[in-house]
């Protein structure tokens, strides 16, 4: 069920031609105020339940999470399994391409540590 994730992101002619380097391009990808998170606990977890994703930001409305999981799916960066159960079970893992930003997050984590106060 694993996809092809060499393929282009969604929109990625427009998130091209808004910036001018690749920076840009890349904050697109994580750069809303959520994403970076959920994707660095997907990452963390290797898989997660939506529940579990909730309770580690609790801080999330459960409209935005879903949304921002949507998001991360569409770009390629995690996968959804969804199980026919009842009640549903949906677990998230990240792709090889959400993997490939695994030290760029680690590395935004060691910065905000030295500032956050």
């Amino acid at each position: 069920m694993s996809k092809d994730f060499s393929e282009l992101f969604p929109n990625q002619n427009k998130r091209q031609k808004d910036f001018q380097c690749s920076i840009g391009f890349t904050m697109t990808v994580i750069g809303s105020k959520w994403r970076a998170i959920i994707l660095w606990h997907v990452l963390q977890s290797q898989l997660i339940r939506y529940g579990q994703l909730k309770k580690s930001i609790p801080k999330i409305s459960h409209k935005v999470l879903s949304q921002e999981l949507r998001n991360l799916e569409m770009d390629g960066l995690i996968e959804r399994i969804a199980y026919a159960t009842i009640p549903p079970k949906v677990e998230y893992i990240p792709t090889p391409r959400g993997k490939s930003l695994e030290k760029i997050l680690q590395e935004l984590c060691v910065w905000g540590k030295k500032y956050f106060k």
